[in-house]
């Protein structure tokens, strides 16, 4: 005989039972994977239903409040996901991997229950947030990063907002970013030359616009003999190790900064920086430069080192301006002698943007000369993407453009890639003389 109760009823009764039947078994690890079973023969021995759910899904959503993240878990287990945003116990929105951003239909029970599921997602990574510390950082086994902040920060009425940032590595290739249209294919060939003959760039953009999707992609393009050492920060993004029948076919050192609340433990950006120079690296890759480690990233590409990495901030000279601002952090110098060194460090800023219709683009592609007696920067945009329209159709959001060549690389660019080896053939693609 069916018997008809809200979730929340349904729930306690469970767990009630769980707890007075099968709370010894529960306690070993192994056998939390029998929890389904039980909860079901629960459910259907009482005839226990909920408006909304079939059997198959309430067993599900009990299984998950009990042992897992609630409704969160079976977003966290999507393979189609990049991010998930809790604005507030009863509002969350997904972002999926193609950039479309959606509401989902499920919320939290309560205030106090969204605050319970995220203190659990935290417990992951040894962290807690409470009224004392209203926000907290952790991640989940998977390279999943936790960002949360409650009450009294937030509103009382939301009791907790959150963003979780679902990180894949994954080999990319250029050639897939060409034909989404992220760039051309004479772009993609660009940066990859850039990287391959010893010329450094920084990325910048937003967060979600692709810059550490670009990243990976020209660094996969790295012939398998030049070393690459990589300095990420939380969790990896980066995947460049490639393998075969015989084993690893590439020579990658992936590294990851680990924080400490003993700063005598505390492995920074900036000390794996500095590290990375006695692996002798061919390239090295700074995931994101944020902080201090700024400084030491320009110092070793002024150094000779070839350092590519990613910064939030705009195209250009507005980029030159931030790392130059995360210079002064290490060490507070003259403004205009740190921007230099920061144009002379990144001498091309690729910038890239997620438009209006979620598509991501490689918007600017510009080179810094310096003229190194006076410290005057001249900027010159190489590639870009001009939007020549954006209409509304269907109740979709249409943005077209196309990507165009404005400049040559300048002389001083050339002879640094024709001294690090690169063939006539592939730069004459960049330049207008025709010929090494």
């Amino acid at each position: 005989m069916s018997r008809t109760y809200e979730f929340i009823d349904a729930l306690k009764l469970t767990q009630e039972y769980v707890s007075r039947h099968y709370s010894q078994v529960l306690l070993e690890r192994s056998a939390s994977k029998y929890l389904a079973n039980y909860v079901e023969k629960y459910l259907r021995d009482t005839g226990i239903s909920v408006p909304g759910y079939t059997s198959g899904e309430l067993t599900g959503r009990i299984v998950n409040e009990m042992a897992g993240y609630s409704i969160l878990t079976p977003l966290l287990e999507s393979n189609d996901l990049e991010e998930i945003n809790i604005n507030g116990w009863d509002d969350i929105a997904v972002t999926r991997r193609n950039g479309s951003v959606e509401k989902v239909r499920e919320r939290f029970l309560s205030k106090q229950h969204a605050v319970d599921i995220v203190k659990r997602l935290l417990a992951n990574s040894g962290m807690v947030i409470d009224s004392a510390t209203p926000i907290a950082q952790g991640h989940l086994p998977g390279n999943t990063r936790v960002t949360a902040i409650k009450s009294p920060v937030v509103d009382e009425e939301k009791g907790i907002a959150v963003s979780i940032r679902i990180l894949r590595p994954a080999s990319i290739k250029i050639q897939s970013l060409s034909e989404r249209g992220f760039g051309t294919p004479e772009m993609l060939d660009f940066l990859c030359a850039l990287v391959r003959y010893g010329v450094p760039f920084v990325i910048s953009g937003a967060t979600s616009s692709g810059k550490t999707t670009l990243l990976n992609a020209v660094l996969e393009s790295v012939p398998d003999d030049k070393r690459v050492f990589t300095i990420e920060t939380g969790s990896r993004e980066l995947s460049l190790v490639k393998t075969g029948p015989l084993g690893v076919l590439n020579n990658v050192v992936h590294t990851l900064s680990r924080p400490s609340d003993n700063e005598m433990y505390d492995i920074s950006q900036e000390a794996l920086v500095v590290a990375s120079l006695r692996f002798n690296p061919d390239i090295i890759c700074v995931g994101e430069m944020r902080d201090q480690e700024c400084y030491s990233a320009v110092e070793a590409s002024l150094t000779g080192h070839t350092v590519v990495s990613t910064v939030h901030s705009g195209p250009g000279e507005i980029c030159h301006t931030r790392i130059a601002l995360l210079c002064q952090k290490r060490f507070p110098i003259d403004f205009r002698t740190s921007l230099s060194q920061a144009a002379q460090a990144f001498p091309v800023v690729v910038y890239t943007h997620k438009l209006e219709n979620n598509e991501r683009k490689i918007m600017d592609i510009s080179e810094c000369t310096v003229n190194l007696t006076t410290g005057e920067r001249h900027y010159s945009t190489l590639y870009r993407y001009n939007i020549e329209r954006t209409r509304l159709s269907g109740g979709r959001t249409q943005v077209e453009g196309e990507f165009v060549n404005t400049n040559r690389i300048s002389a001083s660019l050339r002879n640094r890639l024709i001294q690090y080896g690169i063939p006539g053939e592939t730069l004459r693609k960049f330049t207008a003389e025709g010929e090494n």
